[in-house]
C-alpha cells in the first residue's frame, strides 16, 4: 500500500504541474485521488502497449516490481527452453503478479481512507455503467467488484443515451451529497458509449482549532501589483506547524482538521506584477520536495497569525489532452486502445475523462467533492510568525497517515 500511496502521490503532482503549466493564472482544484481511483479501473481491463502507457503516466510501474518487465532478460547461451521461459513467460507472470499488486494495493488504501472515525467524514465510490447490450468479461466484472467494490448498473447508451447520462449524473449527485450534480455534461455520452467508469469522493472535515468567526469587513485579496479583489477573511491564533523555503522564498503552514486529515498551504512572500507568482513554486513542486517541505525538517509549531480567504471553487476538467501530453496516447486512439482484458470486441477506446471538484473552506472546516469519469467508447520579513494568504497560494489537502494527497489546488482569483 505504501508503494501505491508514492505512486499515487508522484502522479498527483506531475498532473498538477500539466494543469498548473495549461492553466497558468486560473483557480484550479482537483481530486488525484478520485482520478487515480477511476483511471485504475480502466488500467484493470487494458493490456500491452496501452496497458505499459497508463502504468507509467500513473506510475503504478513503480508498484510490485512492474518495472522488472522492462528489463527482460538478454540471450543466453543455454538451451532454447530456458531462454524462452527466460524472455516471454517470466516478464510476463511478474508483469501481471505486479498488476494484481497495485489493485489489491488500492482495496487497502481506499478501506484506510474511508474507515470511519468520527472525526471527518470521506467516502470514495466506485461504480461501473456498462452498455446493456455489450459484452464485458465476467472476470474483468469480478475484479472490479473485488478490488473497487463496483455494483454494475447496465444503461441503455444504445436507444436512451441522455437518460443514461441522467441516471450517471443522479448516481455521482447522491454520492457527493449534492456538491456534484452534472458531472457529464450534455453532449458527452452517445449511442457508441460502451461503458463509463465512475469514481467519487465526498470530504468533510472540521478545523481542529475553528477559526473565529470572520472579521467583520472586507479585506483585499492582491490578485497581482496591478489588480485587487474584496474578501472575506478568517481570523485564527493558534499553535501551528510552519515553515519557510529559503531557496522558494515562500512560507508553508499546516491547518489541522480533526482526525487525521490537514491542510497545507504553500505562500510565496512576493506577489507578482501581472501573474499569480506561484511560477517558482509550481516549477520545483515534484515527490522528493513536497515530502521534503511537508516533513518535521521543514516544519516547527510555533503561534501563528494565520489570515485566509473564506472560498469556494467549483471546477470542471475534460483530462483527455493532458493525460496524453503526459504519455497515456493509445488509450484515447480507435485502431491503437488495447482493452482485451475488458471485452474480446467492440474496439473499445476512451473518449474522455471527465472531473469536476468543489471545495468550500470556511471557520468551521471544509467540504470538498469530487467525481470523476472516463467513458470508454468504441518563513521572512513578515513581523512575526504571520500567514496572511492576501495574494495566490497552493493548497493540498492530504490524509497522514496514508501520505495520500486527496485534494490539491491553486486559490489565485477569488471567484465573483
Amino acid at each position: 500500500m505504501e508503494d501505491l500511496s508514492v505512486a499515487n502521490t508522484m502522479f498527483a503532482l506531475n498532473l498538477f504541474k500539466h494543469l498548473a503549466k495549461a492553466s497558468p493564472t486560473q483557480n484550479l482544484f482537483l481530486s488525484p485521488w478520485s482520478i487515480s481511483s477511476t483511471m485504475a479501473m480502466v488500467y484493470l481491463g487494458s493490456g500491452g502497449n496501452t496497458e505499459d502507457q497508463i502504468a507509467k503516466v500513473l506510475q503504478f510501474h513503480k508498484v510490485g516490481g512492474y518495472d522488472v518487465v522492462a528489463g527482460r532478460p538478454e540471450k543466453f547461451t543455454g538451451c532454447h527452453l530456458t531462454q524462452k521461459i527466460q524472455k516471454e513467460t517470466y516478464p510476463d507472470a511478474i508483469k501481471t503478479q505486479a498488476k494484481d499488486k497495485v489493485h489489491s494495493s488500492f482495496s487497502a488504501l481506499n478501506a484506510a481512507l474511508s474507515a470511519p472515525t468520527g472525526d471527518y467524514l470521506l467516502e470514495s465510490v466506485n461504480k461501473l455503467f456498462p452498455e446493456k447490450s455489450s459484452r464485458f468479461k465476467e472476470e474483468y466484472i469480478e475484479l472490479s467488484k473485488k478490488y473497487y467494490s463496483t455494483q454494475p448498473q447496465k444503461v441503455d447508451f444504445q436507444n436512451c443515451a441522455e437518460e443514461a447520462r441522467k441516471e450517471i449524473n443522479s448516481w455521482v449527485n447522491t454520492q457527493t451529497k449534492g456538491k456534484i450534480p452534472n458531472l457529464l455534461p450534455e453532449g458527452s455520452v452517445d449511442e457508441m458509449t460502451k461503458m463509463v467508469l465512475v469514481n467519487a469522493v465526498y470530504f468533510k472535515g472540521k478545523w481542529k482549532s475553528p477559526f473565529e468567526k470572520k472579521l467583520n469587513k472586507l479585506y483585499p485579496f492582491r490578485v497581482n501589483l496591478t489588480q485587487q479583489v474584496p474578501v472575506q477573511m478568517m481570523y485564527l491564533r493558534k499553535k501551528l506547524n510552519i515553515g519557510y523555503l529559503q531557496d522558494l522564498k515562500a512560507q508553508i503552514l499546516e491547518l489541522p482538521y480533526k482526525g487525521d486529515v490537514s491542510m497545507f498551504l504553500l505562500l510565496p512572500d512576493v506577489i507578482a506584477e501581472t501573474s499569480t507568482g506561484l511560477e517558482l513554486l509550481e516549477s520545483e513542486i515534484n515527490y522528493d520536495t513536497f515530502r521534503k517541505w511537508t516533513s518535521k525538517d521543514t516544519l516547527a509549531e510555533d503561534d501563528v497569525d494565520v489570515y485566509l480567504p473564506q472560498f469556494k471553487l467549483e471546477e470542471r476538467y475534460e483530462l483527455k489532452s493532458i493525460l496524453r501530453s503526459m504519455g497515456m496516447k493509445d488509450a484515447f486512439n480507435e485502431g491503437q486502445a488495447d482493452f482485451s482484458e475488458m471485452s474480446d470486441g467492440d474496439g473499445l477506446f476512451l473518449s474522455e475523462v471527465f472531473h469536476k471538484a468543489t471545495v468550500e473552506v470556511n471557520e468551521e472546516g471544509t467540504v470538498a467533492a469530487a467525481g470523476s469519469g472516463a467513458t470508454v467508447t468504441g518563513r521572512t520579513g513578515h513581523a512575526g510568525p504571520q500567514f496572511v494568504a492576501d495574494h495566490p497560494f497552493l493548497f493540498f489537502i492530504m490524509h497522514k497517515t496514508t501520505k495520500s494527497i486527496l485534494f490539491f489546488g491553486r486559490f489565485s482569483l477569488p471567484p465573483n
